[in-house]
């Protein structure tokens, strides 16, 4: 049986599975559709007919999380080059020069695009390639780990009426800059984060822009207080207060910073029960009438436009003049309503959900199917922080397991993480096809990361003040880890994997809010870059 390992995707989780796998001592080959690195995060001008190769970037995107908790643990940002936050160009630079750190292309087929993986009996697979020139290739793998990302195959709502609408609908997917809808009447469907930047980008050069959402939501500022967000959502915040303390803290916080969010927005729902939306001028935009809230199911369409029902519950009824049902005239309607978790052609039918239930989820711990042997999915969730450190934990577990260095959990096991993790998003979070694959951050990894030893909990940082022969040094780190901005470099502090000296000193520069890579950070990263070469 061959021992290599197939991963489809080359952007941020194909690209770390790939690096973790080959640095357990695993053979690796990495596929994608693409011509270049950054899977869906490298920007097309215009989207692509492949929805396998078709990015969802528009050119104002930017990331949501800010930087110092947006890297690989063993890679930092440098500030001096990445702002706190930044666009997709920058990103896309990041993960090439994570590639070319730890040499990953020469793994890489570009313009190759997997169109079938089949299960072999003695738990192989076999996976079946197309280059763009037509060239097709059979060939057997150890087990295939699928990492193409779920934004690829748009999701519009049926909506009665829809054929007769005279003017111009489009799913979020195919937008790419405001300037041509300039003097347009628009309609945004949806709240998360693409619909929020999107009506804030159009808002200014259209004749009106109506945002219409079901619930409303939480819109979080991209800066409290001068700091990025995440710097009030700590590890001991996440960790050691309980959700309601946590929730009202992170409210009266959000109050504080914005004030009271107008009634037609305002949610039923808790802060954070629904994957929060980040904007930071979007409020500004609603209170000075650029972007108008829309609360309601939209329930047909018309020649003119949309006709909405109101869902604005009763006692914030009685501060709008929104009628139960009402007409929205419009030019243009972009459906910012989400993506099919699963869209994956090439995999046997219900791989990873249910049979007949393609909104639910039957990975164990997000990563591993119920039934199938030696297949992985990673990056198929819809985090509460940044994907990359995420991304990064799926691919140590994994690597850890076809490495043999944990054991593989059973289907009984397998079936009772996959009861437990529904069973706590049903009791935390909003219930919606969303949600489903929806986990807090540092829980998450952590969890990956405790059969490895390597989740930085309180007791081995503090274990370290006496033992590390540093102590001053040791409870700095331990104070970084716990009480400021949550650096993913924690994670290599201890445990399998572990790169020490490297990981204090990020996390501990990152705390310092310096300006630039320590110099010790310098030297640390060239040394590894001279030995992967």
């Amino acid at each position: 049986m061959s021992q290599r390992i197939a991963i489809i995707g080359a952007g941020i989780c194909g690209l770390v599975s790939l690096k973790e796998v080959l640095a357990a001592g695993l053979e690796a080959v990495c596929f994608d559709a693409r011509e270049g690195l950054g899977g869906a995060w490298a920007y097309q001008p215009v989207p692509g007919e492949d929805p396998a190769a078709s990015s969802s970037i528009y050119l104002g995107t930017m990331l949501n999380s800010c930087r110092d908790t947006s890297a690989f643990s063993d890679f930092p940002f440098d500030p001096a080059r990445y702002p706190d936050y930044f666009g997709h160009r920058q990103f896309v630079q990041y993960l090439r020069e994570y590639a070319a750190h730890f040499g990953l292309d020469k793994h890489v087929r570009l313009q190759t695009k997997v169109t079938q993986c089949a299960p072999q009996d003695d738990g192989s697979w076999t996976v079946t390639a197309t280059q763009r020139d037509g060239t097709q290739t059979t060939e057997p793998y150890a087990a295939v780990i699928v990492a193409a990302g779920h934004l690829s195959a748009p999701r519009t709502p049926a909506i009665p009426g829809r054929d007769l609408f005279a003017g111009e609908a489009l799913h979020s997917h195919a937008y790419r800059a405001p300037s041509r809808f300039e003097g347009k009447r628009v309609a945004v469907v949806g709240f998360g984060s693409s619909a929020v930047d999107i009506a804030c980008e159009i808002a200014p050069h259209a004749a009106s822009l109506h945002l219409v959402t079901r619930r409303g939501g939480w819109v979080l500022p991209r800066y409290v207080l001068g700091k990025p967000t995440e710097a009030f959502d700590n590890r001991a915040t996440q960790l050691w207060l309980p959700v309601g303390l946590s929730q009202w803290l992170q409210t009266k916080l959000l109050a504080f910073v914005d004030g009271t969010a107008p009634a037609a927005m305002a949610p039923a729902h808790k802060i954070l029960e629904q994957n929060p939306t980040i904007r930071g001028d979007f409020l500004e935009k609603v209170r000075t009438g650029l972007v108008q809230i829309a609360r309601g199911d939209v329930v047909r369409m018309t020649a003119a436009g949309l006709v909405v029902q109101s869902t604005l519950p009763k006692d914030n009824k009685a501060k709008t003049d929104a009628a139960d049902e009402y007409a929205l005239d419009v030019d243009v309607v972009i459906f910012a309503t989400g993506y099919t978790l699963f869209d994956l052609p090439y995999l046997p039918p219900n791989t990873a959900h249910p049979a007949g239930d393609p909104d639910q989820v039957d990975l164990y711990k997000l990563i591993l199917p119920l039934h199938q042997r030696n297949l992985f999915f990673h990056g198929y969730t819809d985090l509460l922080g940044p994907l990359p450190p995420a991304a990064e934990a799926q691919a140590r577990y994994t690597a850890a397991l076809l490495a043999g260095r944990l054991p593989p959990p059973s289907t009984d096991e397998k079936a009772r993480g996959i009861q437990a993790f529904r069973a706590y998003n049903r009791r935390h979070f909003v219930h919606s096809d969303r949600h489903v694959a929806t986990a807090h951050l540092i829980p998450y990894v952590d969890d990956l990361l405790a059969p490895l030893g390597a989740a930085p909990t309180f007791s081995k940082l503090l274990a370290q003040v006496f033992t590390s022969g540093h102590p001053l040094r040791a409870l700095s780190v331990l104070s970084a880890v716990w009480f400021s901005i949550p650096s993913s470099a924690a994670w290599r502090l201890v445990g399998h994997g572990a790169k020490p000296d490297l990981a204090a000193a990020t996390v501990l520069r990152t705390a310092g809010e310096k300006p630039a890579l320590s110099e010790k950070e310098v030297v640390l990263l060239a040394k590894e870059r001279v030995e992967q070469a």
